[in-house]
């Protein structure tokens, strides 16, 4: 990248803070309360994202009261990475945004907003505490692979209930819907995403290499285009990674990870589940919480895991037979793939940002649709490093807590969004991703089986989640019959999950 264009993309980013500043000068706006305990644990669909900053940027919350007098009542958020909740001040131009939307909340309610760390993949300290009876925090935020310890111990409140759902609506842009629906327990959802840890920066999407687009005739405007209109689909991704391969070291196969040239890479266990995700295929279905189901044992998710063990194993395009630390990552960088599957955020990593290549990103592609054809929208597997909200069933106030998270999840949004435009705009290449980074948002996808990861010493991982590593690395893999070996133990590992056993 020239240094002009880099100019250029630096101004662009201070102006857009400076407008970020103007949006905490909004009014209240009307509304009607929150949702009601049917409501909330449906499934919406999300408008586009730069629509959804744009229409609320000069408002106030839509229902909440502009302000209450709490008594300076201190709400606690317990979370692995702290400076989500309170950062640094003076660290970026952001994040001394997101202190002055804290401070916002703080100045509205009377209250005093606190942040502790909490282990990032151990809950035990938490449950130990939370099942003794204290509080711990008002707020735990896990990451998503062990918080179905709190989830199967019912160890947080619901979110529907009434002292909560005054104030805290899932059905809002700044709370993920598909976090609804996969934290729903039996018609009570236990979990929420907001966007004080923004589901968009760990959403998987592809990056891919202009100078590898060049060099075997692919036009990347193409590949937005495609975008665009809809119809970037699984096989326009096979289709062009398929040209980009290229037998550097002369021994006439494509399999030198140092020197050949491939048309895929990324970290083969989570970028087939992100894929899976694109396709609407899921290990476990519910019917809003109610009637758990094994489901990678339907003919769609066959059909789907079956095409995918074909794109990663005989399709040659893919780089990795197996995991390899952060391989995939110095591969795409080095210049050794076109395409590479990983998360929204991984942009603002130096081998990213530092490549001499030059690069765009796009969602992941649309995956096959039950019955035929591409699904209608784009979606993507949130990572399970994310980190959730729940409320410790033994919080005396709920009410006041709520109150707080719902203007914090509301404020933030504001921010954290605008977060991603400004990095994108500094970091990407082109326009167009900008563009596309804008509209991951409306992706990100969470699954009921991420929460299935941390319990029962990884039980499920272990028998039941782990085919899908074979589908990565065994060419010709039996998919059907992988996928209903296991399927009387997985019912009865999900029948317990849902029943707390």
């Amino acid at each position: 990248m020239n240094r002009s264009f880099k100019l250029i993309r630096v101004l662009c980013l201070m102006l857009a803070v400076v407008l970020s500043v103007a949006m905490f000068a909004g009014c209240k706006g009307d509304g009607d309360g929150a949702s009601s305990k049917d409501d909330a644990s449906k499934v919406t669909t999300s408008m586009e994202n730069t629509e959804v900053v744009k229409q609320y940027e000069d408002q106030g919350h839509p229902t909440l009261p502009e302000t209450k007098d709490l008594g300076g009542y201190e709400v606690t958020f317990a979370c692995p990475y702290p400076n989500l909740v309170i950062p640094e001040e003076g660290e970026t131009a952001e994040e001394d945004l997101i202190l002055k939307a804290l401070k916002e909340t703080e100045k509205a309610y009377n209250c005093k907003i606190l942040v502790k760390g909490m282990p990032y993949n151990d809950p035990e300290e938490v449950v130990a505490s939370i099942s003794a009876g204290e509080q711990y925090a008002n707020v735990i935020m896990p990451v998503v692979f062990i918080a179905g310890a709190f989830l199967q111990t019912k160890l947080c409140a619901d979110m529907l209930q009434e002292d909560i759902s005054q104030y805290i609506d899932m059905k809002q842009p700044w709370w993920n819907d598909t976090m609804a629906y996969a934290s729903n327990v039996l018609g009570s959802v236990y979990a929420g995403a907001p966007s004080i840890c923004s589901p968009a920066d760990y959403t998987f999407i592809v990056y891919f290499n202009k100078n590898i687009c060049d060099d075997v005739g692919i036009d990347s405007a193409e590949l937005y285009k495609l975008w665009k209109d809809g119809n970037w689909t699984w096989d326009e991704f096979i289709k062009y990674a398929k040209m980009a391969g290229k037998d550097i070291d002369g021994n006439g196969v494509i399999d030198n990870v140092d020197k050949d040239r491939f048309g895929y890479i990324g970290p083969g266990y989570d970028s087939i589940q992100a894929f899976a995700s694109s396709a609407k295929v899921a290990s476990i279905t519910t019917t809003d919480g109610m009637n758990p189901t094994y489901t990678f044992n339907t003919p769609h998710a066959i059909t789907t895991l079956t095409k995918l063990n074909q794109l990663f194993t005989t399709d040659n395009i893919y780089g990795l037979g197996s995991w390899d630390g952060m391989r995939f990552l110095s591969m795409f960088s080095n210049g050794n793939a076109l395409f590479l599957t990983y998360k929204l955020e991984t942009m603002r990593n130096d081998a990213i940002r530092d490549m001499s290549d030059d690069w765009g990103i796009l969602p992941m592609p649309k995956g096959p649709k039950d019955g035929g054809g591409w699904q209608d929208k784009y979606m993507s597997r949130v990572d399970h490093n994310y980190a959730l909200t729940m409320i410790p069933a033994t919080v005396e106030d709920k009410a006041s807590t709520a109150l707080i998270l719902e203007s914090m999840a509301f404020n933030y949004f504001k921010i954290i969004n605008k977060k991603i435009e400004t990095y994108a705009t500094l970091y990407c290449r082109d326009d167009e991703s900008v563009e596309v980074a804008n509209s991951i948002y409306n992706t990100s996808t969470f699954e009921i089986s991420q929460f299935l990861y941390g319990i029962n010493a990884g039980a499920w991982n272990s028998q039941v989640e782990t085919l899908v590593r074979d589908v990565v690395r065994n060419p010709a893999f039996d998919v059907s019959g992988a996928v209903n070996a296991p399927a009387e133990l997985a019912q009865q590992m999900i029948n317990d999950y849902f029943n707390g056993v």
